[in-house]
């Protein structure tokens, strides 16, 4: 594709994505609406229906948006045209497809379209980068030296992951840098262990923070909640979003 129609490519498909965007302001609404009413009805269920309700909410919240442009590209009609200008052609018949009496607050809208996402654009890659630098973060706090204490708690951790019945080895990392203990990886699980609680508290409390994240550890946590940082790096400007959000993470450690 040449550098041509690239542009025109995008040129195309900005005001379709900014109307996706702002079309989500009332999608993204109605969905927090309903989450809220079957939370409340469900207030006494298990944990696992509420976050089950949380979880289908929060999947509704980014599949509006890619619903609503996948329908306006297949409303478009067919059209015979260069096979380099394919896909532009389509996104551009879509966008200058005839509409009645547009009126002056409508134009306003549109000419502002180009903005809106390239402030969406701005806001959703400054939390991806965020995002980014955690997961790069947790990957040097494995790296940390260990003292004598980790050889004891090791054995600790590994004595309850046969309990629990988890078959991949997990390491235990004891370091200062956190004030809680968390479970991070999918692939090569690490528990982090503050130091600082070993010597406050008593080892059958300690055992009991272990087990817990050796349940999300168990339930591949860490996996689900690396996508849910990617709907909020893509919805951030929606508080409907942070508000489902929070609500699946309090699930979620009732569960654990």
């Amino acid at each position: 594709m040449t550098d041509l129609s690239m542009t025109e490519l995008m040129q195309a498909l900005v005001p379709v994505l900014g109307r996706a965007l702002l079309h989500f302001l009332w999608q993204g609404a109605v969905i927090g609406l309903l989450a809220a009413a079957a939370l409340q009805l469900l207030r006494n269920a298990r944990p696992q229906t509420r976050y089950a309700v949380a979880c289908a909410a929060l999947l509704a919240c980014l599949l509006a948006p890619a619903m609503y442009i996948v329908a306006q590209i297949g409303t478009t009609p067919d059209a015979v045209v260069p096979a380099s200008l394919a896909a532009p052609a389509v996104f551009t018949a879509l966008v200058a497809q005839p509409a009645p009496a547009l009126d002056a607050w409508s134009i306003r809208l549109d000419a502002g379209l180009p903005l809106i996402v390239a402030l969406w654009a701005a806001g959703a890659c400054v939390l991806s980068l965020r995002m980014a630098m955690g997961v790069a973060w947790i990957g040097r706090l494995r790296t940390t030296p260990q003292g004598p204490a980790h050889a004891t708690w090791q054995a600790r951790l590994d004595n309850l992951c046969g309990l629990l019945h988890l078959q991949r080895p997990v390491a235990l990392r004891l370091v200062d840098s956190i004030a809680s203990a968390a479970s991070a990886g999918w692939w090569r699980p690490v528990v982090l262990l503050p130091t600082a609680l070993i010597a406050r508290m008593p080892c059958e409390l300690i055992e009991a923070l272990l087990a817990h994240e050796l349940a999300h550890i168990r339930r591949h946590d860490y996996l689900v909640n690396l996508m849910q940082g990617v709907v909020e790096a893509q919805l951030f400007y929606h508080p409907v979003t942070w508000w489902l959000s929070r609500q699946f993470r309090n699930e979620r450690e009732h569960i654990a």
